[in-house]
């Protein structure tokens, strides 16, 4: 009995000497970051991590008529908090004194960001032009010059959906990293991802919203001729009901219109900015590695 209960003990112990299953998931992605990233670093990525979780709760909830706005003013913050990250000189390191695969993307990608959003300015200011034209067709009652301003507008919208299927597409691909690049090169792909994601999201909202604005409005018919009979036409009373139906159809239309237009100039203050944030992260990372470039050039 004595040697049973010896066994027994021995076996309790040993299970209390095992260690607790742990998982990558289990920890934070900060809290993973904070242990290996210098000291000095962390109140910069913590905000980052905040600006990242602000753009994915923001892209969770599109109900705000200033929603475009919002995000690209969010993407605006996201990259302000990235480039103190760079500009920091213990992140100097990795991007000046040696060539890593991870930076050679970042720059990459940056290209990319700075092209789409270069292209969103011109694609917004163009769709602000259409829907003016739109409602102007609409207050005149002009059918073909609202069917010409439709057209110009869809393809605008056309444009902009591909722009937000390019945005989707960057920071999509994986790298092979080494342990000196890893933790900056981690925060670097978590800004690009959400940056990717967000710019998707505008670029595709924007285009939804106008053609939520001027949905049906070529195929209705302004004028009231359009819609009735030649015999129906000569009743006075079924005349003035059909204009006065008319009337109030042109003005909800206009009323539309005009919160998109309100939109679109919302965003496109914020869309500069986003645009100059991309050009100037950029040219810093082009900055960053010029000496590299050099060594290698005169290396050879």
């Amino acid at each position: 009995m004595a040697q049973i209960q010896k066994k027994m003990s021995i076996r309790f112990a040993r299970s209390l000497s095992f260690p607790l299953p742990t998982t990558a998931k289990s920890r934070s992605a900060f809290h993973h970051r904070s242990l290996t990233l210098p000291p000095r670093l962390h109140p910069i990525v913590a905000q980052i991590d905040t600006d990242i979780q602000s753009l994915r709760s923001w892209q969770q909830n599109p109900n705000s008529s200033s929603w475009i706005a919002d995000g690209l003013s969010r993407i605006d913050h996201l990259h302000s908090s990235f480039s103190d990250l760079l500009n920091h000189p213990q992140s100097q390191t990795p991007l000046r004194l040696r060539r890593s695969i991870w930076a050679d993307r970042l720059l990459e990608d940056s290209l990319r960001f700075a092209d789409a959003h270069g292209c969103f300015r011109s694609a917004i200011i163009a769709l602000h032009d259409h829907l003016s034209a739109a409602r102007a067709a609409v207050r005149r009652r002009d059918d073909s010059a609202l069917a010409s301003a439709s057209r110009e507008q869809k393809k605008t919208e056309k444009q902009l959906l591909r722009l937000a299927a390019d945005a989707r597409s960057i920071g999509r691909s994986g790298l092979a990293l080494s342990a000196a690049d890893a933790e900056l090169a981690g925060v670097a792909h978590e800004v690009t991802v959400a940056t990717a994601a967000a710019s998707a999201a505008v670029f595709a909202g924007i285009a939804m919203l106008a053609s939520a604005a001027v949905a049906g409005l070529s195929g209705a018919g302004l004028s009231p001729k359009c819609v009735v009979g030649t015999m129906l036409w000569r009743s006075a009373a079924f005349k003035k009901r059909v204009e006065e139906e008319g009337e109030r159809w042109r003005e909800k239309a206009m009323e539309k219109m005009e919160a998109v237009e309100k939109s679109i100039s919302e965003s496109e203050v914020w869309s500069h900015r986003v645009f100059r944030r991309m050009l100037n992260t950029r040219v810093f990372l082009l900055n960053a590695q010029t000496p590299i470039l050099e060594n290698e050039i005169f290396l050879r």
